[in-house]
């Protein structure tokens, strides 16, 4: 008759002795359950821990019914997915891939200014020869030096709402005074076909707001905008 053991120490394991015939010996059978991670993806992360880009790899546990230690079966996933860093193998929640990695906060002047351009020139006269090359410029100026006529373009054909929820998404990665002087840019673009429209103004306040700016700081950066231009 067979006799079913656990190990000690290893509550997730069994061990099965089996008689083979009645003159020979037991044979041990090892089984039970084992955690199997799996990686279902990679990329760079800012790890809190390193204090620095690193490579990740987002994980996911799944049971296995196992014998003699060797994962067989799988059966149902186990725990959430989670964040676990190459260099220091910290686990984190996902929540932490939402912080920029230093690359992409070097980006990030570039990115809003190239949205930012994009929101003030169609408000305007989108087909304006000297706010056309104003922006493609000022996107250059701040990082972009691919940015080209084909790029706004493409910038002009995204809904405005879409782009909206970019620029808030990425300013906040941003000090005032960097997202002051987007606006500010923004606003030379508008000046470039002449003084300022209703319509250019309103987006010119949108901008600011989604930049995460005050009233306050938007007219000042407007007035400011305007005796640098004489308009």
């Amino acid at each position: 008759m067979a006799s079913v053991r656990k190990r000690r120490g290893c509550s997730d394991r069994l061990s099965l002795r089996w008689p083979t015939s009645a003159t020979e010996g037991h044979v041990l059978i090892i089984f039970g359950l084992q955690v199997v991670y799996f990686t279902l993806s990679k990329g760079v992360f800012h790890c809190p821990d390193c204090g620095g880009d690193r490579e990740y790899r987002r994980r996911q546990g799944r049971n296995f019914f196992s014998l003699f230690f060797i994962p067989v079966i799988p059966l149902n996933k186990t725990g959430g997915e989670f964040v676990q860093c190459s260099t220091c193998k910290g686990r984190w929640n996902m929540g932490v891939l939402e912080a920029p990695t230093t690359a992409q906060l070097a980006s990030m002047p570039a990115l809003l200014m190239r949205l930012a351009a994009a929101q003030v020139l169609r408000s305007g006269d989108v087909t304006h020869p000297g706010a056309r090359e104003h922006a493609v410029a000022v996107v250059r100026r701040a990082g972009d030096h691919a940015f080209d006529p084909a790029a706004l373009d493409y910038d002009l054909s995204r809904p405005f709402d879409q782009i909206r929820v970019e620029i808030a998404n990425a300013a906040g990665a941003l000090a005032p005074e960097a997202r002051e002087n987007i606006l500010g840019a923004a606003a030379e673009i508008a000046f470039a076909d002449g003084p300022l429209s209703a319509s250019e103004e309103e987006t010119l306040a949108v901008i600011g707001a989604d930049l995460g700016l005050t009233r306050v700081q938007v007219t000042g950066v407007l007035t400011l905008a305007r005796q640098s231009t004489g308009r």
